[in-house]
């Protein structure tokens, strides 16, 4: 039991030590997602990567965005838009 513990252990700090499952992964794995409809909302994350990760109200926008329903996906983008100023 002590050793399928440890193996546990290993395995969680493999997988967090290479970023998966931390806020910063899943705000990429999101923006990456919807980079084929909204290139330009790709475009401002890279350019901001380190501003939708710190902001509170930005990255939880990206956070809680369900990335199969389309309109959902398109009022985020506008958000994102005007958040930067950008026309869409």
């Amino acid at each position: 039991m002590m050793l399928l513990d440890i193996l546990f252990d290993i395995f969680i700090n493999i997988y967090t030590s290479l970023g998966y499952g931390t806020k910063e992964h899943k705000i990429e794995s999101k923006m990456e997602k919807i980079k084929s409809d909204h290139p330009q909302a790709y475009v401002i994350y890279m350019q901001n990567q380190a501003l939708f990760e710190t902001d509170a109200e930005l990255s939880k926008k990206v956070l809680d965005l369900d990335v199969k329903n389309k309109m959902v996906v398109n009022n985020t983008v506008n958000e994102i838009y005007a958040h930067f100023a950008v026309a869409a």
